[in-house]
């Protein structure tokens, strides 16, 4: 349990049928004040398994965006400290005594950045864009908080004082390419209705050159070669995403001309 005197920390996680990922994520911020869970209508053993770690479980089934989802969760918390994690990403014990070493010192106005390192299909990928992956994930919500956006949601610190930390929050993305895939395609669509919702326009030529500047992007300026045949696959599966997200909005598009 955390110690430290009015720097109290909510662990804050939403999920959904994640009974293969959350028992690890949840073990490794059992030393936290107390753990949130925003649960969106699991049907596994999410919950089952979430007990046992925490008694702060609430169930919003009404799924508003990824953003929205973890506002909810912010306000759902006993303290102001927020440490923000997914059911796919474990903190290493180093991360752990790093944030609390970290709060000691930090005013209000702090957010802390950790370099997450992500495990695809067994291997961590340590280039192809996603390392290093400096993130916004430790903040207090009396300034800060989770923006709007339904998918690739951030936090929103403006004139915040950003700290890097040192120690790696491992993300355990997926061991399975098709639901990589998947999961990319559902981005996709969201990302396409984010931007049809803000009148954007596209054409099939401006998806096509996007999805091979993607694709250039990940595997060379990226040095996505560097992790061998899963940074080539990543690449590919890059350029898949940002095709099919314009291909979709001009879909949008030309149903409602």
């Amino acid at each position: 349990m955390n110690t430290l005197i009015n720097k109290k920390i909510s662990v804050c996680i939403i999920c959904k049928n994640e009974e293969k990922n959350i028992e690890r994520c949840l073990k490794s911020v059992d030393w936290a004040d107390e753990i949130i869970i925003v649960d969106s209508g699991s049907c596994d053993a999410t919950l089952e398994i979430a007990q046992k770690y925490t008694d702060k479980i609430f169930i919003r089934s009404d799924w508003p965006g990824f953003g929205k989802q973890k506002q909810r969760a912010e306000k759902l918390a006993s303290h102001d400290w927020i440490l923000a994690i997914d059911c796919d990403e474990e903190v290493t014990p180093e991360l752990h005594h790093e944030i609390l070493d970290a709060l000691k010192n930090a005013d209000e106005k702090t957010v802390f950045m950790v370099n997450r390192l992500t495990n695809l299909c067994g291997q961590f990928i340590y280039h192809s864009g996603w390392h290093p992956d400096y993130i916004n994930r430790l903040y207090n919500r009396k300034y800060f908080g989770y923006n709007d956006k339904p998918v690739h949601e951030s936090i929103s610190c403006k004139g915040a004082h950003n700290v890097k930390l040192k120690h790696k929050l491992l993300h355990y993305q997926y061991d399975d390419l098709y639901l990589y895939i998947s999961k990319r395609n559902s981005y996709a669509e969201a990302g396409a209705c984010d931007k049809f919702l803000k009148n954007k326009k596209t054409s099939l030529s401006q998806a096509v050159l996007s999805a091979l500047v993607a694709f250039m992007r990940h595997y060379f300026l990226r040095a996505g070669f560097l992790d061998g045949k899963l940074g080539f696959v990543i690449s590919v599966i890059q350029m898949q995403y940002t095709f099919n997200k314009y291909l979709f909005l001009k879909y949008k598009k030309s149903n409602k001309e």
